[in-house]
């Protein structure tokens, strides 16, 4: 189990992970070209439909996975 203040740095760093612009584009680049790759596949194939599916489900999972350690931490230094 981490301790709170393990939790706050993780926040810290999560953040900034977040408000970084590179990041930010890299993940919409991602995000983009899933889209395009669902776009030109055959409405039959659901084997490649749900391969962009899983990649976008993974690209999200990253966003909300830092934004619960924002969060996270926010608790934390209320607790303090």
């Amino acid at each position: 189990m981490k301790s709170k203040q393990q939790i706050i740095d993780d926040g810290v760093a999560a953040k900034r992970l977040l408000d970084d612009t590179d990041l930010v584009r890299f993940l919409g680049e991602i995000e983009q070209d899933c889209w395009e790759e669902f776009k030109a596949t055959n409405t039959s194939d659901s084997d490649s439909r749900e391969a962009v599916y899983m990649k976008l489900r993974g690209v999200e999972l990253v966003k909300q996975a830092l934004r619960a350690m924002v969060d996270n931490a926010a608790i934390e230094k209320r607790g303090k």
